[in-house]
């Protein structure tokens, strides 16, 4: 199949939804850009995956494995889209959109791993209870999304808009310590061909080290279980902590990623 480029909204939305349904799990991020599409959404499909990007202001996705002749027919393309500035998925294809597009430009790496859950372990003595957020919490929300996107140096800065996305879909769980006060929060996506993703999970530090931020993402599991899905999750593969907690409440690696960012 010859490089088909997508611009028109419906088109975008058809291809992502064909990607997701044909590896929920892999898929997953391809599943959120699916219901989150804005002005200057783009798509380019062919035989050897799919690359997109939701909007004008966010990097593009790239999933499938892609040889040099369709990486090649791909980075044409891509000259041609206006003020991207950024890609994630396999590290050889991203790499070669980035020497192409940005060569000697700088820019920032993180390298990511996609988890999927193989049987829930729940830690045992944590403290508090958990409950999901609601609209009494969106500024907490939103504040915390906002910290943890600086603490990650996250691509994704709209941290208000994405706050109130999870929140308005019912996706945001809190953990409560003895006091009912909320000490940790996990967002979770809405379940979407079978699978649903974690994250953020972000605890303030003064919270730190007591098993809430592992409390919170049992509860986020929990809850997409009970919806039938399988959760997933992806973790900074430069960050040893939240890689050992979340293969030790069963989450098991199933690949990873990278992401380049324009500094």
């Amino acid at each position: 199949m010859a490089l088909r480029v997508h611009i028109d909204p419906d088109a975008i939305r058809a291809a992502l939804e064909a990607a997701v349904h044909a590896d929920p799990v892999r898929g997953t991020t391809l599943g959120t850009l699916a219901v989150s599409l804005e002005d200057g959404a783009w798509c380019a499909e062919s035989a050897a995956g799919l690359a997109a990007r939701s909007g004008a202001e966010y990097p593009l996705v790239i999933a499938g494995e892609w040889d040099a002749t369709a990486l090649g027919e791909l980075i044409a393309a891509l000259y041609a889209v206006p003020g991207l500035r950024g890609a994630s998925g396999p590290a050889e294809a991203v790499e070669a959109v980035v020497a192409a597009l940005w060569p000697g430009a700088p820019v920032r790496r993180m390298g990511q791993c996609l988890f999927r859950l193989d049987e829930l372990v729940e830690p045992i003595g944590v403290p508090g209870s958990g409950r999901r957020a609601d609209e009494g919490d969106r500024e907490l929300v939103r504040v915390w999304f906002r910290a943890f996107m600086e603490e990650a140096d996250a691509v994704e800065r709209h941290a208000e808009r994405a706050a109130d996305r999870a929140l308005d879909a019912g996706g945001c769980l809190l953990w409560l310590d003895d006091c009912a006060a909320p000490v940790s929060l996990a967002a979770r996506r809405p379940v979407l061909a079978g699978s649903a993703r974690i994250g953020p999970v972000y605890t303030p530090p003064q919270h730190r080290g007591r098993g809430y931020g592992s409390a919170v993402t049992v509860l986020a599991t929990r809850s997409i279980l009970d919806e039938g899905g399988v959760p997933v999750l992806f973790t900074d593969l430069a960050n040893p902590t939240s890689n050992k907690i979340y293969r030790a409440l069963g989450y098991r690696p199933v690949e990873e990623r990278i992401i380049v960012t324009l500094r």
